[in-house]
C-alpha cells in the first residue's frame, strides 16, 4: 500500500479509537512500518480524534524525522524498539479507561464470552509502569512472546500485528471485557477473592514434543469425563496434529468422539498447527491459549481452517485446559 493510502487509514483508525473512548485528549499513538527503515507515526500532542493524513510523520529506525513537520510521538522510541526486534507491521498504544481502572485496582479481568476468549486467549500480561513514557523495553518484549496485547499499569495498552484494524480490535475487545467485568461486579456485589494457592505438588515438567509428553496428554484427555462428554456431544472425530517449526517433529492425535485413540508421527491430519519451540512451551505451560495463539499468528494452521476447527471449540477448550497439567521444561531447563 502506498504511504499516502496508509496515512488515510491511520487517520481513520485513530478517529475510530477516539470515538470508541479508547483514548482522550492527546492520549494514544500509532505507527505503521512502510519499509525496512521507514515508519509512519502520529505526532506529539495531536488528538487521535482530530488526526488527518497530513499530520502523520515519517521517521527512520533511528527516530530521525524524514518527512513532515512537527515532533513525533513521545512514545516513538518504544515503537521503533518493537520494529527493530519483532516481525510486526503496526503498533497501537491506547488508554482504555475501564481496563486501566481494573488494572490499577488489581481486579482480574474476566473473559466471559466466546469472543473475548478467542480474541485474547487469556488476560493480557500486565507490566508495572512507573513513568509516563515506556522505558523498559526488555520487559515489554518478553511480554509480547505470549500475547499481541500488553497492559501497562497506570498507562494503557500496547498492541502489535500486521493490520491496524486487527490490533485496534485487541484493545477494543479487552475494554469490552473490562466493562463486562465491572458490570458483573455491580450486579452481583462481587468481592474480589484473594488468590488461593493450588494444593498438591507441582506436576513434573516433561521434555517438549517427546513420547512421554504425548502419552501424558493422551492419558489426561482420555480420563477426563468433561472432555469425553463434550467430544461425544460434538462428534470430535478428527486428526489434529501439532508440529514444531525448528525440527519438523509432528505428533498427530487421532480423536474418536473425543477420545485420543492413538498418536502417530505423520502429517496425515485434518488440521496441522505449527509453531516455534518457544511458542509451544508457552502453550503447554499455560501462558498462551492455542486458539488465540493461532488467531494472533504465534501458531499457524498450515492445514485446515480455524473456522472449521471452531465447530469443536467446546471440547478443545477443555482439552487445551488439560494441556496445562502436562507442563514442559523451559528452554533454559533443557
Amino acid at each position: 500500500m502506498e504511504a499516502e493510502a496508509v496515512k488515510q487509514e491511520m487517520a481513520a483508525i485513530g478517529r475510530t479509537a477516539y470515538m470508541k473512548g479508547l483514548a482522550a485528549g492527546w492520549g494514544g499513538n500509532l505507527s505503521v512500518r512502510i519499509a525496512d527503515d521507514r515508519v509512519l507515526i502520529t505526532p506529539h500532542k495531536k488528538s487521535l480524534g482530530l488526526l488527518t493524513p497530513d499530520d502523520i510523520l515519517t521517521v527512520n529506525l533511528d527516530g530521525e524525522l524524514m518527512k513532515g513537520s512537527g515532533r513525533p510521538s513521545v512514545e516513538t522510541a518504544m515503537h521503533l524498539a518493537l520494529y527493530k526486534t519483532m516481525d510486526v507491521g503496526a503498533v497501537f498504544h491506547l488508554h482504555p479507561p475501564c481496563l486501566n481502572s481494573l488494572i490499577a485496582k488489581g481486579i482480574p479481568l474476566e473473559l466471559d464470552t466466546f469472543e473475548t476468549r478467542l480474541t485474547l486467549g487469556s488476560t493480557p500480561p500486565v507490566l508495572e509502569q512507573t513513568t509516563p513514557v515506556v522505558t523498559d523495553m526488555e520487559l515489554l518484549l518478553e511480554a509480547f512472546k505470549t500475547s499481541n496485547i500488553v497492559c501497562l499499569k497506570n498507562h494503557g495498552t500496547v498492541s502489535v500485528g500486521d493490520d491496524l484494524a486487527e490490533i485496534l480490535a485487541l484493545t477494543d475487545v479487552a475494554e469490552e471485557a473490562a466493562r463486562m467485568t465491572i458490570n458483573a461486579c455491580i450486579i452481583s456485589c462481587w468481592e474480589r477473592p484473594s488468590p488461593a494457592a493450588k494444593g498438591g505438588a507441582a506436576a513434573e515438567k516433561l521434555p517438549l514434543f517427546s513420547d512421554v509428553h504425548m502419552n501424558r496428554i493422551q492419558e489426561l484427555v482420555n480420563n477426563d469425563a468433561e472432555a469425553l462428554r463434550l467430544g461425544e456431544e460434538t462428534d470430535l472425530t478428527i486428526k489434529y496434529a501439532i508440529k514444531q517449526a525448528e525440527d519438523g517433529k509432528v505428533y498427530n492425535m487421532h480423536f474418536v468422539k473425543g477420545r485420543i485413540d492413538r498418536i502417530t508421527d505423520d502429517e496425515d491430519a485434518d488440521f496441522i498447527n505449527v509453531g516455534k519451540k518457544a511458542s509451544w512451551i508457552h502453550v503447554f505451560n499455560g501462558r498462551l491459549d492455542p486458539f488465540a495463539a493461532t488467531s494472533q499468528k504465534k501458531l499457524r494452521l498450515i492445514k485446515g481452517h480455524i473456522g472449521d476447527l471452531s465447530k469443536w471449540y467446546a471440547p478443545f477448550y477443555r482439552i487445551f485446559a488439560l494441556w496445562k497439567d502436562a507442563p514442559v521444561k523451559e528452554l533454559e531447563d533443557e
